[in-house]
């Protein structure tokens, strides 16, 4: 069993302005990876939150249908959202709206058995949940598990933020990061910086020019894939569950990820590459069902 933890948006993207319009569709980058993970067939519980609106029922029942097994606090109040507007390139812009305030407090016992615990993004930086996703972390510690950390930032994070970001740094197995989240931790100079982590395995995500992974003292960096962009919406995200799968996969875990070898490392970033690639060829988050069967076939067997 594969758990995630991170916040649960529903994504309104613009579509029309004068008046606006909008689509909307259930998001938040931890939630994008479990539902992909889920997808290519791994079990996945999820940990998050959700309120008490109409919303939050409809967002929950959406985790249902996509396989997941939620473990949700249910907060008084309405669901978070996401505004989302695309800019050129199919770049995203964002607008976040979270009402919630309250502590987030998970049920004990949620990880036994976990293979791997992955978090990130917004969720891991708030002080209301520092609490809880740290008894999720020591709860994935107990359980041996691999840990799994992308920052998924939207600003350069403030003193206590920081703080807490590199206690993540210190235990984490692997980190995966964008090379927008590593200029706003390390402006001088973020590819050196990212290469000096104390991860075991350091992946930073190149945009169009592909993924540098370091390990150790090795270096493995692959160019990215060609396509005709509808936007960049969760191209990061499924990089992470191309990665944590192709990984996973091979049988590689927290007892022996430093044993990995640098073959099975270029194939899974290869294979993480071709997945973000396949993302940025549609609207959203939600992989194409032919796409991810073909992305299946080939890099995971049948």
């Amino acid at each position: 069993m594969l758990a995630l933890a991170g916040e649960v948006l529903v994504d309104l993207i613009l579509e029309k302005e004068a008046p606006l319009g909008f689509s909307g569709v259930l998001g938040g980058s931890a939630l994008n990876t479990a539902t992909t993970l889920s997808r290519l067939g791994f079990p996945v519980r999820f940990f998050s939150e959700v309120g008490e609106d109409w919303l939050s029922q409809w967002s929950e029942e959406e985790m249902g249908r996509r396989g997941l097994e939620a473990f949700l606090q249910r907060h008084p109040g309405p669901m978070p959202l996401a505004l989302v507007r695309l800019g050129e390139g199919g770049n995203a812009l964002y607008s976040f709206h979270r009402p919630f305030q309250a502590a987030y407090r998970p049920a004990p016992g949620g990880l036994k058995g976990a293979w791997a615990f992955h978090f990130g993004s917004l969720f891991a930086l708030e002080g209301r949940t520092a609490g809880g996703l740290e008894a999720l972390l020591q709860e994935a510690e107990g359980e041996g598990a691999l840990l799994s950390y992308d920052p998924n930032l939207r600003a350069r994070p403030s003193p206590e933020e920081r703080r807490r970001l590199e206690g993540y740094l210190a235990r984490v197995d692997l980190l995966k990061l964008s090379l927008e989240d590593a200029r706003l931790l390390f402006p001088e100079s973020p590819v050196e910086a990212v290469r000096r982590l104390p991860p075991t395995l350091k992946v930073l995500t190149l945009g169009p020019e592909g993924a540098v992974a370091f390990f150790g003292e090795e270096e493995v960096r692959l160019p990215g894939e060609r396509m005709a962009v509808a936007d960049t919406v969760g191209a990061g995200d499924s990089f992470t569950a191309g990665l944590l799968a192709l990984l996973l996969g091979k049988g590689y875990g927290k007892a022996n990820l430093p044993q990995l070898s640098l073959q099975h490392l270029e194939e899974a970033l290869r294979g993480a590459i071709a997945l973000s690639a396949l993302a940025c060829t549609v609207r959203g988050a939600y992989l194409p069902e032919r796409g991810l069967g073909a992305w299946k076939k080939r890099y995971l067997g049948d």
